[in-house]
Order: structure tokens, then sequence, then C-alpha cells
């Protein structure tokens, strides 16, 4: 699977269904040569454009549950 194609996924929160975003970058372990994390962006809001900073999160990729068609299906990371 290439990354682009997975950079088209919506991520979702597996528990409470809730759309976080999507892949903007991975984090790589440059040893293995493995992905060990997804960054993801959070959808765009209105009140977002007018502020510099974005905010992001990490999606570790044993927290990863299932990809799908369309959507990737990630567990918090409490659980």
């Amino acid at each position: 699977m290439r990354f682009s194609s997975v950079q088209e996924k919506e991520i979702i929160e597996a528990t409470s269904g809730k759309f976080i975003g999507y892949i903007v970058d991975a984090e790589v372990d440059e040893k293995e040569g493995a992905i060990t994390a997804f960054i993801i962006s959070p959808p765009k809001k209105f009140y977002h454009l007018f502020q510099g900073e974005e905010l992001v999160k990490k999606v570790l990729f044993s927290n990863i549950l299932t990809v799908g068609k369309d959507v990737i299906l990630v567990k918090s990371p409490d659980e």
C-alpha cells in the first residue's frame, strides 16, 4: 500500500466513532525502516484559518485496529 493512498483515508477513533483527521506525515524508525506512528492533522474549521499554528496528533502504528477501503480505525491511546 502506498503512503499517498493512506493519506486519503479518514482516521476514525473506534470506540467513539469520532473523526480525528487525515494522515499528513509518518514517523519512521531509521534502523528498522518501519513506520512507528502517523502524524494526524485535524479537520479544518473556519476559526482555524485565522490561527497560525496547526494542531497535530500522533497515532502510534500499534494503535491501528484496521485499514478499510475508506477509513482507518484506531484505538484511543488510553485504552
